[in-house]
């Protein structure tokens, strides 16, 4: 795997999360050069020196804004390549990081090659992910009005999620969508909190735009590598 020149930039809140995984891949003697961050005006700065770069975002607990992070990168800098280091069992998380953004997804459990691996591939301008995530990534890449769903099949979005958001999206206020409903401004409030989260978004013109997105399956074109280490 040539790997020589590519440059790697690591994003954790924490420190010393960061860098363990930098130290880790060091390990590999990949000849890669790796950089830390742990704020947004830090890894600006290191991409605004060197836009050349392959970022790693963990999306930890201490990381609730990776989503929203993902998407002001890639808004910035067009076509940067980003790794999203999703926890073991949020394969629900998998759908909304490539829409975000993201061009490769690697699993807490995984080791540091198969790591190693999806960088070399999206450095090449190609997709990393796994067959077993490959089915519900592309149902909801290719038909966005069908709501994500997690590994067993389970909606995102309960009934009553899906109620607010779709009244909110239509324009209603928190009052509003109270009163039609007959539930507390309070209950409102709570839901598209956890809506938000779920969903990885920070507003309303966002869940708008969510909800209403048109399927356009030539906008999710691209190839990719089976990341399964039998395979």
């Amino acid at each position: 795997m040539e790997s020589t020149s590519t440059r790697i930039l690591v994003y954790d809140s924490s420190s010393l999360q960061c860098e363990l995984l930098a130290t880790g891949l060091e390990s590999l003697r990949l000849g890669l050069e790796i950089m830390c961050a742990n704020d947004l005006e830090s890894l600006h700065a290191l991409l605004s020196e060197d836009a050349a770069s392959v970022v790693i975002i963990s999306d930890s607990s201490a990381n609730s804004s990776a989503l929203s992070l993902t998407k002001q990168l890639r808004t910035r800098f067009s076509g940067l390549p980003i790794i999203f280091l999703l926890q073991e069992g949020r394969h629900d998380r998998a759908v909304e990081a490539f829409r975000a953004g993201a061009r490769g997804i690697v699993y807490s459990n995984e080791n540091l090659s198969q790591l190693a691996k999806c960088i070399d591939c999206v450095a090449q301008g190609e997709v990393w992910v796994r067959r077993a995530d490959l089915t519900m990534i592309f149902d909801g890449l290719l038909n966005p009005k069908v709501r994500v769903t997690d590994v067993t099949g389970r909606t995102l979005l309960s009934p009553r999620e899906e109620e607010i958001s779709r009244l909110v999206a239509e324009g209603m206020s928190n009052r509003e969508v109270s009163r039609t409903l007959r539930i507390s401004e309070s209950t409102v409030k709570n839901a598209l909190f956890h809506i938000f989260e779920k969903l990885g978004i920070s507003n309303r013109v966002e869940l708008a735009r969510y909800m209403n997105a048109p399927s356009d399956p030539e906008e999710y074109t691209f190839r990719y590598r089976d990341s399964d280490p039998a395979a």
